[in-house]
């Protein structure tokens, strides 16, 4: 009875003893798992997140701080981002919206001034005779009050219909400020479909707006200054 009773014991012990490496290596396991589970925790905090956009994305272009101008269409070769002068030199994306509506304005009428020099000065009218070429700066002074009206008119209704478009009305914001889903110079006219749909198109296509604008603003007063000092038509000096 006595050895049967030592057989159980030693037997018991036993199991008892084999049964003690695997409690361990569950341990082992479980702060294991713990470890990596912390270090798991500690990289999604350490990750930084994404920064929110400065602005709507528009026709493509969404702002961007790290770039000039906000990354706005218009840094052309071989020049590139030319701002010698710095006017958008650490300027609010605000003040660069507001600075490329009025350049993209201002090169829009540039490019009409040109073609009006040089049609207007070689098209015979019953306005101003039919001997051309004729002086553009001399013109306008000879046009009739009757004429002026709407023509003035016309002007004041397109820029009316513009600010509506673009700018914060008065007391609802800061003056002078583009609305934040308005991008500079897209007044949605576009009667003959012009504009591209695909962003990279219509970027391309800004940047030869503002490159042919550019120039146009060069060329109107070139062609001002030509007449206002020799009193010769802009053609007139021409070899041919």
């Amino acid at each position: 009875m006595k050895l049967s009773f030592a057989i159980a014991a030693a037997a018991a012990i036993s199991s008892a003893s084999a049964f003690a490496p695997i409690m361990s290596t569950s341990v082992k396991i479980n702060s294991n798992s713990a470890l990596f589970m912390s270090e798991e925790v500690e990289t999604a905090v350490e990750t930084p997140s994404t920064p929110a956009p400065l602005g709507p994305t528009l026709n493509g272009w969404t702002p961007d701080a790290s770039k000039p101008c906000f990354g706005l269409p218009g840094a052309i070769s071989p020049l590139g981002y030319f701002d010698p002068l710095g006017f958008c030199t650490d300027r609010s994306l605000a003040g660069v919206k507001r600075f490329r509506e009025a350049e993209v304005l201002h090169s829009r009428v540039a490019m009409m001034a040109v073609l009006g020099y040089l049609i207007g000065e070689n098209t015979p009218t019953i306005t101003y005779g039919f001997d051309v070429p004729t002086i553009a700066n001399n013109q306008i002074p000879e046009v009739s009050l009757g004429v002026m009206f709407p023509f003035f008119l016309v002007i004041n209704i397109s820029e009316a219909f513009r600010a509506s478009k673009g700018w914060v009305e008065p007391g609802l914001g800061p003056l002078f400020t583009l609305r934040e889903n308005y991008y500079p110079g897209d007044l949605g006219f576009d009667p003959l479909g012009l504009k591209p749909s695909d962003p990279k198109e219509f970027a391309d296509m800004q940047a030869k707006e503002l490159s042919n604008g550019r120039l146009a603003m060069f060329a109107a007063i070139g062609m001002m200054v030509q007449e206002l000092v020799n009193g010769q038509p802009v053609l007139a000096d021409l070899p041919f």
